[in-house]
């Protein structure tokens, strides 16, 4: 092969080696504040399922939970209680017909009817924060004024942080006020760490996106002997 030839291969895969760089810096450059919205609800329409482990609550008094959810309707969440004398899991199990709650302290389930029509329906019984957050803060997204503040990573994954400055009274997660922190995944744009100035917490330690969940994980049959009150009744 003359060396004419050999240089224009070369040259050629040169080429094709920018064009596939030059690709990749645009398919994961980071987003500005105006398109940051739209990119976050294109992400979370693609979303199936997450499974992760996360620490919720207000300041340092937090609760461990575990994590299934099928969107946009199937929600399991469970957090062993501390300080009683015997292992102790409180429950959420959510379908698009119910929505159960299991106290293990008071031995109570509780069921929501969630289905279309039902007297819960579009109501905040029968949901949870867990079940809304994700929404809650595409909305706020929408809501408020954006600032970009760079990457870094949370439960082991790339996350874009942003903060939030939403109008006074216009939260859509009001448990987080009016000025949030949050992380979100750079792949699916699912909320990965929330911090609001009231104090709120919610970090991941673990997350997996869109592996297949067995769909017994979300049907519960309350423990023999538990107390069952049915909202609405």
């Amino acid at each position: 092969m003359d060396r004419k030839r050999i240089a224009a291969i070369l040259v050629g895969l040169a080429l094709a080696a920018g064009v596939g760089l030059t690709i990749l810096t645009f398919t994961t450059r980071v987003p500005n504040a105006d398109s940051l919205p739209g990119k976050a609800a294109a992400g979370l329409e693609q979303l199936k399922t997450v499974q992760g482990r996360l620490h919720l609550g207000k300041d340092d008094q937090t609760v461990e939970y575990e994590l299934w959810v099928q969107r946009p309707r199937h929600l399991r969440a469970e957090a062993e209680l501390e300080g009683l004398d015997r292992k102790a899991v409180y429950i959420m199990t959510f379908n698009e017909e119910e929505a159960w709650t299991y106290d293990p302290v008071l031995n109570l389930a509780t069921v929501t009817d969630r289905s279309e029509g039902a007297p819960a329906a579009g109501s905040r019984f029968g949901t949870s924060l867990l079940e809304t957050m994700p929404d809650d803060v595409l909305a706020a997204l929408r809501a408020g004024e954006l600032q970009i503040v760079g990457e870094e990573a949370v439960a082991g994954r790339n996350a874009l942080r942003v903060q939030v400055l939403l109008p006074p009274g216009q939260s859509p997660l009001e448990e987080a006020g009016e000025q949030l922190t949050v992380w979100l995944d750079r792949s699916t744009y699912y909320p990965l760490a929330i911090e609001g100035d009231t104090g709120f917490r919610m970090r991941f330690d673990f997350i997996k996106f869109d592996e297949k969940i067995d769909p017994r994980t979300f049907v519960f049959f309350p423990p023999p002997g538990a107390t069952v009150r049915r909202i609405g009744e």
